[in-house]
């Protein structure tokens, strides 16, 4: 009898399952998170692969003002879709800069219009008086920088009052420069010279306003995919503002210990209590968890709103049937 049951084992098969736990995720994820310097942090993962899609880091100059507006629109709502606006970043040092870009794009295109337009004799007179009286208020805009840039010394005023003040000074400098340029055209028929100088400027700027109009579209958040707002308290890079889950699929991570690894293959079937999934992926590292060599099994469920992103479940993996004889191997195989 014993000689039969050792004959059969070699040859009657019995089903195999490797049981552990399933951490579920969504199968993809994006998360905006505000760093400890206020910085802002966007990320696009893919948990299937494991693989970050696309990441993205929108820092701020020293001494912006800036706020970060969540749309309104997505505070009652579960659900997402994609290409949603999450929200926007407003920027006064953008903005600033914007304006005055255009500012000088505006006085570069009237001083064209000046040279390719005739002028009269008086006009020398006028654009001489005009190069003095831009003289005074550049002596007066620097004279009012000094006495704020001795106030910021001091810390009696902030950073951007000192830097509004700053930027006037800059402003006359370039309409000085611009009244000094009339004033030679007329004065020296230098116009051909001066006309191809002031078409060379309206180019530059107009290079530049677009490049801060650019940046500040960057400055509006939407969402890569469609999925559901996930109330995430903390990230362990900052502040969590927003994150948004994959409502496609779930994703199972599971620890396996080394010793099974030959035992497991791609698309095995993984039952978590009526849900079927399927192995999709297996890591080529190793790591020891609970004193163990341990490597992880990526499975991949349907996605049902009855499991939350985080769930830890029970899970077991349904291997290919084996012999009696391999079963009970299997089982006193030691850990590595």
């Amino acid at each position: 009898m014993i000689g039969l049951l050792l004959v059969a084992s070699n040859f009657v098969e019995v089903p195999y399952t490797i049981k552990s736990r399933a951490l579920f995720i969504p199968a993809s994820e994006f998360n905006l998170v505000r760093t400890v310097d206020g910085n802002l942090i966007s990320s696009y993962k893919d948990n299937v692969s494991g693989v970050v899609k696309s990441y993205g880091v929108t820092e701020f100059q020293r001494g912006d003002v800036v706020q970060f507006l969540l749309n309104p629109k997505i505070l009652n709502h579960k659900y997402i879709l994609a290409g949603d606006t999450i929200g926007w970043i407003v920027s006064n040092e953008e903005q600033r800069n914007l304006l005055q870009l255009k500012g000088e794009l505006n006085i570069m295109k009237a001083e064209l219009a000046f040279y390719t337009t005739g002028q009269k004799p008086e006009d020398i007179e006028t654009a001489k008086k005009q190069c003095e009286l831009i003289k005074e208020q550049l002596d007066f805009q620097k004279k009012l920088l000094k006495r704020s840039a001795a106030l910021f010394k001091d810390s009696v005023i902030a950073q951007q009052e000192y830097d509004i003040e700053l930027n006037k000074v800059k402003v006359k400098e370039i309409e000085l420069g611009v009244a000094e340029a009339r004033y030679l055209s007329i004065s020296t028929g230098e116009k051909k010279e001066q006309e191809r100088l002031v078409v060379a400027r309206i180019s530059n700027l107009e290079s530049q306003i677009q490049q801060v109009s650019e940046r500040l579209a960057y400055f509006t958040f939407t969402t890569p995919m469609s999925g559901m707002i996930l109330l995430q308290r903390e990230n362990e890079t900052g502040e969590n503002v927003i994150s948004i889950g994959d409502t496609s699929h779930w994703v199972g991570v599971i620890p396996v210990q080394l010793k099974e690894r030959d035992f497991i293959k791609f698309t095995d079937t993984i039952i978590c209590k009526e849900l079927k999934g399927n192995i999709i992926g297996i890591d080529n590292n190793v790591k020891v968890i609970d004193r163990k060599q341990s490597f992880y099994v990526i499975g991949l469920w349907p996605f049902k709103d009855s499991i939350l992103s985080g769930t830890m479940a029970e899970v077991e993996i349904e291997c290919p049937k084996v012999t009696i004889k391999d079963y009970f191997l299997r089982i006193f195989k030691p850990s590595i």
